[in-house]
């Protein structure tokens, strides 16, 4: 257990032996270099102790060497901190100060006894004898920045040619590091004879259990591989946006349609080369129709807020370049993804009727995450996804089921009222328009303009939007009822203008599908603050053409000051005078 002390810049709590005292501002430089050797403005925390060689097959000398992980989503800077290597109880201490050194985020910087100009391919820092041979029992590392300890821990005895790792199932802590069980000796060999993994993720401190096994409550049984077929990438955050960092935020979706063991599974940006093994110890079996979320941090409150994490991914992700997402069990590939760019704070989603390996291999299959999660990220992590509006011609989705579309005909839209003059708001806030439905249709495919033939808003496919016999459907510039002049819920948003017309220029407007106009209208003038209200009598696609049919409108409606607009956004018009 670590007896040295943890502090925080600026004052704060120190533990010390155990005891939890309260600690006094910092004098200057302590903790950011303000007056001392170090550099860095470091945190206790900041870097974390993670891996240690301290006891090499053969002679020691020279081949010693310990990890540090920077735990912070930025570079930082080790020139000046302060190396120690003691007795557990923090005595016999000898110390280095780090020359210029430097550690990018959430990477791994080894330091070992070696002499620089021979140090190994694997070894950041060489720090040649200064340090002396690091005790193979009863000793200590620590890191401070000045008198402000970032870090230590301690390990009471190490086996011959295994470095002590800490448990590689979740990110370098700088807290979870002083706990002993989360320590384990390597069973990887780097390098002939040494066993360790310098400069990259540690393995899993579980006991190792037979090949093909992995343990349920008190027994033990085989482990259930993934079916061909039944695996398949999802979605993946490779690019959150701040306040969370990529080396906490990052995330990979699994979908399965078939019952199967997470232990064992193998993950990677691109075949073959395998990042990671998910732990083969305890069973983490994984039911039909669950979405597997994969993620550097468990914890919400500090990785953008995920409703859940199944496992933890060592691996990072790439935001750009030609890279890739790959899963296997057994050597063999189950389901791969390449990509070649990402978006900052949203999800790349697989749409929902693609959901196979084969598909998935389409980049016009897979669209940009749109519901909000946690801190403000976009995603679906661990549920199903939305529609990419990927749907076969005709048809549209419900409830993630294919279904006919059923397709607007001349008389079912009906342009019923227009407000294309507001005075409560500036025009390109207030402006809209609203259709009277005759029948029940979908609105997939729609089509609206303001020049008959001139296409400038489609309304997508996906989801269907249905729309019921009697209803109205509002279009509006704004959708915020405090920007547009308090109208009802907007059901779509407009992408375009309306003209107030005149006899010189008169205003259009029309809706269409497929390239078949369905009902247009058009005005040669607007009275400021009044919509347009089509009179109930006349709501069909001839009569509206009569500027009889229509008339000013009448009701207030809204939240303009000092005077209200206007119409009946939304509901029935009152029948003209």
């Amino acid at each position: 257990m670590q007896t040295v002390r943890k502090a925080f810049a600026g004052g704060g709590w120190v533990v010390l032996g155990g005891l939890l005292l309260a600690a006094v501002a910092l004098v200057p430089g302590c903790g950011g270099g303000g007056g001392g050797g170090c550099k860095a403005n470091l945190l206790a925390g900041d870097l974390a102790v993670s891996e240690i060689m301290a006891n090499p097959a053969g002679a020691d000398s020279g081949k010693e060497w310990f990890e540090i992980y920077n735990a912070t989503g930025q570079t930082l800077q080790l020139e000046g901190l302060t190396v120690v290597h003691s007795k557990a109880d923090g005595t016999a201490e000898k110390t280095i100060a780090l020359d210029e050194a430097q550690v990018a985020a959430g990477d791994y910087f080894v330091l070992g006894g070696a002499v620089p100009a021979l140090k190994p391919t694997f070894m950041d820092y060489a720090y040649g004898a200064a340090l002396g041979d690091l005790r193979n029992t009863d000793g200590q590392l620590a890191l401070r920045c000045d008198a402000l300890v970032i870090d230590s821990a301690t390990y009471a005895s190490t086996a011959d040619g295994s470095s002590r790792v800490f448990d590689g199932t979740q990110v370098p802590d700088a807290i979870a590091n002083d706990t002993p069980t989360k320590w384990c000796d390597s069973e990887v060999e780097y390098e002939t004879g040494s066993k360790g993994s310098p400069g990259a993720a540690n393995e899993h401190c579980e006991p190792v259990l037979p090949p093909g096994q992995c343990q349920d409550g008190a027994n033990q049984r085989a482990v259930r591989p993934p079916a061909a077929g039944s695996l398949v990438i999802n979605e993946y955050m490779p690019d959150p946006a701040t306040p969370v960092d990529d080396v906490v935020g990052e995330w990979i979706e699994l979908y399965t349609s078939a019952d199967f063991d997470l232990n064992g599974l193998e993950l990677g940006k691109l075949p073959p080369d395998i990042a990671q093994t998910l732990p083969n110890a305890d069973c983490v079996p994984i039911l039909a129709g669950t979405y597997v979320v994969l993620a550097r941090n468990a914890d919400s409150a500090t990785n953008g807020g995920l409703p859940r994490v199944d496992a933890l991914l060592t691996m990072s992700l790439s935001n750009d370049a030609v890279t890739g997402i790959f899963v296997g069990y057994g050597g063999q590939v189950l389901d791969a993804i390449t990509y070649t760019s990402s978006d900052t704070g949203a999800s790349t989603a697989l749409d929902p009727t693609k959901r196979n390996p084969t598909d998935n291999d389409q980049a016009g299959f897979w669209c940009e995450g749109t519901d909000t999660y946690g801190a403000g990220n976009k995603g679906t992590p661990g549920a199903a996804n939305p529609s990419c509006g990927i749907i076969t011609p005709g048809m549209c989705l419900e409830g993630g089921v294919e279904r006919a579309k059923v397709a607007p005909a001349a008389g079912d839209l009906v342009i019923n009222e227009l407000m294309a003059n507001p005075a409560a708001v500036e025009d390109t806030d207030g402006e809209w328009f609203e259709l009277y439905v005759g029948r029940d249709v979908d609105l997939n495919g729609l089509q609206l303009g303001r020049a008959v033939g001139v296409v400038s808003l489609t309304l997508p496919e996906g989801e269907c939007r249905r729309v019921t016999a009697g209803s109205h459907v509002l279009f509006a510039q704004e959708t915020d009822p405090l920007v547009n002049g308090g109208l009802p819920a907007v059901d779509v948003q407009l992408t375009f203008a309306l003209v107030n017309g005149s006899a010189a220029t008169p205003g259009t407007l029309f809706v269409g599908l497929a390239g078949a106009v369905l009902d247009d209208i058009s005005w040669t003038g607007s009275d400021s603050g009044v919509a347009s209200s089509l009179n109930p009598a006349a709501r069909n696609p001839t009569d509206n053409n009569l500027p009889a049919s229509w008339c000013p409108a009448v009701n207030d409606y809204g939240t303009g000051d000092p005077t209200k607009d206007k119409g009946t956004p939304g509901a029935a018009n009152p029948a003209c005078p």
